[in-house]
């Protein structure tokens, strides 16, 4: 219960944080409106007496249009307020889950099947959540008419509020049937989540050509088919619970409706009550039954808002928790001695078998070094280690003899500039698109344009080889890419010459991580990268730093000052090309391999 109520809480934030004179607003209207229909049966029944002579015509006009002029006022102005107030919680929530997803400074979280339950439950009730106001308003406004209405139906009777009573079984039905559910959808957001992903494969053009060459269409429908059965058929098992609990509830309030007519009746028989007594009551039961309704519509809603609030308080939780990463150093303005890794081992959260392995090594400053090794074999991982996306399990990694986890995180990652085999495709302008390799890069929102191209952008262009790109370009850097907003398409090596210059943008970075860098360019391109490569590490000596590639392809690798040859997470060989391969081992064999392929 207590989660309950700290998850409300929490909804009550949203909104008003959004905009709290327009929350204020909403809910001040919706109880001037909820007291405004109780009203309105108070009025009409002032008037039926007033007919047979019991009361003043003019007293219950007066009442009657005043409940109408606030009933029909407030309704308008309330739409109003609450669209309003609708696109600054929806903005809040945006923001509020790009927090949750991007606050923790590693990304172990994106790797926990739970965590990716959670914010996949938050988001599949997003567009729910837009409308916490108008559930919260809703849910005050039966409150307050039922209250109204109490107090209306006691000066009759005391024996009509049992009438209020039978709306409350309608409550408990609904709120029964709305936990059920709630259950049912967490239970198989996997299904959900694994649904999605087929969805996407099937329907997104980057997938469109192996689809077809692998004939996958019957295939993906049947999945999606029997995962859409799994994902649904619990939640319409606690569907239909809950609705025949709800029309059980119903009939009951029903009979007990014409049960109070029939004794309002009998009392103005036996003169207990008046004329306008019946019509009263007649009045208030079915408002008391709408009530019922609403507030049976609003707990549904409210619990799965209550659910989603949860989740978030859970990932908020867990943010609070990953932020706590200890280091406030600053890292050093040039490199001297380099990069160390002492005895450093790493396993993936969730996972026993260790992906690096007592790994000690030191990465030179000013040099160039290669990582070499079958899939699987620990490259990337350290590449994640030394961004600190990970902390190492054990073991320490020193930067110039200082603890990499005393350095704060942002301050070093501020010193990095990477570019990925899996880069993102920004479908922006060609300028945005290099320029957030360094943010500080870009022009302003309202800067326009920047007019005079950057030397900075002129370089990182050259150094990714993607000059002939930019030329063909119908605007150059002001051309939008990506065909999805009608921009230029790009082929996969054209749009990874632009990941590699927004890769080299970042001027005197203390590491460059080059990951599968040239994966998606043909070896003729390949090689033409290199010297820009030895360009780009000679830029990067000048403070120290060190530029660490990786890549499956030898001939890359061959002008690196040092390579690192992995075995499934242990390192094995080290030295230069001509070291490695007059050592006659691993790094041999695997070179003479691939050069035979090309003779």
């Amino acid at each position: 219960m207590r989660d309950r109520w700290e998850s409300l809480a929490t909804l009550v934030r949203l909104t008003f944080a959004a905009s709290p004179w327009l929350a204020t607003t909403e809910l001040v209207l919706v109880v001037v409106m909820a007291v405004a229909g109780p009203l309105q049966a108070y009025g009409v029944a002032r008037m039926v007496n007033a007919v047979t002579g019991q009361g003043s015509v003019t007293a219950a006009a007066v009442i009657l249009f005043a409940a109408l002029a606030l009933a029909f006022g407030g309704l308008v102005l309330s739409e109003a307020v609450r669209h309003r107030l609708e696109d600054g919680i929806e903005l809040s929530l945006q923001r509020e889950l790009l927090d949750l997803a991007t606050g923790p400074p590693g990304i172990g979280h994106h790797e926990q099947p739970e965590i990716a339950d959670r914010i996949g439950a938050a988001k599949e009730e997003f567009r729910r959540l837009r409308g916490t106001a108008g559930t919260i308003g809703s849910g005050l406004a039966v409150l307050v008419s039922t209250v109204t209405g109490l107090v209306l139906l006691a000066g009759i009777h005391p024996l009509l509020l049992l009438l209020p009573l039978l709306g409350l079984l309608r409550l408990w039905a609904s709120a029964f049937g709305a936990r059920e559910f709630r259950h049912a959808i967490t239970a198989t957001m996997q299904h959900h989540r694994r649904l999605d992903r087929l969805a996407e494969i099937a329907a997104h053009p980057r997938h469109g050509l192996e689809v077809r060459a692998f004939g996958l269409r019957g295939l993906l429908t049947d999945r999606i088919g029997e995962l859409f059965e799994q994902q649904n058929e619990p939640r319409w098992q606690a569907r239909r619970k809950g609705q025949l609990l709800e029309i059980a509830a119903r009939v009951l309030f029903g009979l007990g409706y014409g049960a109070a007519i029939v004794f309002v009746v009998w009392l103005a028989r036996e003169e207990h009550a008046t004329a306008g007594d019946v019509t009263m009551v007649m009045l208030l039961a079915p408002q008391t039954d709408q009530a019922a309704q609403r507030l049976s519509d609003t707990v549904r809603v409210l619990i799965a808002l209550l659910d989603v609030a949860g989740h978030l308080r859970w990932l908020r939780r867990y943010v609070g928790e990953q932020v706590a990463w200890e280091g406030a150093a600053q890292p050093p303005p040039a490199l001297r001695h380099g990069i160390g890794l002492r005895e450093v081992s790493f396993t993936y959260p969730g996972t026993q078998r260790p992906v690096v392995r007592d790994l000690t090594v030191h990465l030179p400053a000013g040099s160039t070094v290669a990582l070499v090794g079958d899939n699987g074999a620990g490259k990337t991982t350290m590449v994640k280690l030394l961004s600190r996306l990970y902390d190492p399990s054990a073991g320490t990694i020193l930067v110039d003899g200082t603890d990499l986890r005393t350095i704060d995180h942002e301050a070093w990652r501020s010193r990095i500039s990477a570019g990925f085999q899996d880069f993102v495709r920004y479908e922006y302008t060609a300028r945005e698109v290099i320029g957030l390799g360094d943010p500080a890069r870009l022009p302003a929102p309202d800067q326009g344009d920047p007019g005079e191209s950057d030397s900075a952008y002129d370089a990182a262009i050259e150094a990714g080889d993607a000059r002939a790109v930019i030329d063909r370009l119908p605007d150059g850097l002001d051309t939008r890419l990506g065909t999805r907003f009608g921009g230029a398409d790009l082929s996969g090596g054209q749009w990874q010459r632009l990941a590699l210059a927004r890769a080299f943008l970042r001027e005197r970075p203390l590491l460059v991580l080059l990951d599968e860098p040239a994966a998606a360019l043909d070896p003729e391109s390949e090689h033409a990268l290199l010297d820009r490569f030895n360009a780009a590490s000679a830029a990067t000596r000048a403070t120290g730093g060190i530029t660490l590639l990786v890549s499956h392809r030898l001939s890359t690798v061959r002008m690196a000052d040092l390579i690192l040859v992995f075995d499934e997470g242990r390192l094995v060989e080290a030295g230069d090309h001509d070291t490695l391969i007059a050592a006659a081992g691993a790094y041999a064999e695997l070179f003479e391999l691939q050069a035979s392929a090309y003779r």
